[in-house]
This record gives structure tokens, sequence and C-alpha cells, in this order.
């Protein structure tokens, strides 16, 4: 049976103002930023090939690092200009700013940085447009890898976002919730 309504906790980060850190790139891997050619490139046989399809489409900033022809880790963020990430509260999507959402690493290339360096990649791209732009970015409280890695980059905690969705059979989904800003994070 699918539960119909579901609540998730969000952790969120936001990178200081006074960030300007850039590491180089990892020597092991390339990288580029995500366009419909390289989407197509990369994601063919893949089922997220629509959903980085319809990011692009609404504005959403992507970036891919790859070894040969294959993927091994991906990133993305909403800007101030787009809608928000989808997986937030519509009165958050709508927040004029950066929101780093849906990053993953290849369990075989877990370790090698990736995650860490597409972080500083994308929050340095968003300072590089606006060196006062607000970045944030979010993951659940048992990611502690993901929390670790956000920390290391130089993000500080910022509150967490409670959330429900209703599923809605054959329809879709709704979305809502609060970000208490000044909640403290669970501990690690």
């Amino acid at each position: 049976m699918v539960k119909m309504l579901k609540r998730k906790d969000l952790i969120v980060f936001y990178l200081p103002t006074h960030w300007n850190h850039l590491d180089s790139p990892s020597p092991l891997f390339e990288w580029a930023w995500l366009d419909q050619e390289k989407v197509s490139l990369f994601f063919s046989q893949d089922v997220r090939l629509n959903m980085f399809k319809k990011f692009l489409t609404k504005g959403f900033i992507g970036l891919v690092w790859y070894k040969g022809g294959e993927w091994v880790s991906y990133a993305w963020m909403s800007p101030p200009e787009s809608f928000g990430p989808p997986h937030l509260p519509r009165g958050i999507q709508r927040l004029p700013v950066y929101w780093i959402f849906y990053c993953r690493t290849k369990e075989i290339y877990q370790g090698h940085g990736l995650y860490k360096a597409s972080l500083r990649l994308l929050a340095h791209w968003a300072r590089g447009r606006d060196p006062e732009a607000k970045v944030y970015i979010d993951t659940e409280p048992k990611n502690i890898a993901s929390r670790h890695a956000i920390k290391d980059v130089g993000f500080v905690p910022k509150g967490i976002i409670t959330t429900w969705t209703l599923r809605i059979p054959r329809y879709s989904f709704v979305i809502w919730g609060r970000w208490d800003q000044n909640a403290p994070h669970p501990k690690v």
C-alpha cells in the first residue's frame, strides 16, 4: 500500500557572504556545465534524461563530472530568477535565492571529493554573478557524509524545513511545509 501523506525533515545550510573559496577540480575527472547536448550525451540511457531536460528548461544550472563518456557525479542549482527545487514547498521555491539540490555521485566514485568540488563550483558561479548572492543547500539529517562535506565547503546551519507530501494516485503530488530558520540541526 502506498503511503499517501509523508513527512520529511530537511536540514538547511547557508553560504556566508564572506565565503570565497575555490579549490582546483579533481585531476582524475573532467567536468562540464550541463546543457541539452551534454544531458543527452551523458544521460541518454538514464531515467534522469527527461527530468534533467526539464531542469534546464526551468533555468536550473547543472554540472557533470565524467570519465570518458560516462558520468560519475552531477549537481544542480536553481538561480533566483527560476522557480526553486521541486522537492521544496512553493513558498520556499519562490525565494529569490540560489539553491543547490539533487547532487549524486556514483557509489564507485565516492570519496574523491566530487561532491565538495561541485558545491564549490556552483557557489563560485553564483557569487561570480552576484557577490552578495544568497546560496542555500539542504540534505536529510541522516546523510552524515553530505552534512560533513557541506560544512567542509564553508556552509553554516540555517534551520530545518519540514515538508509534507500528499500523493494523489494517478495524478500528481502536492508538497507543503515550513522553514524554521532558527531550529538547531540534530547532532551528527
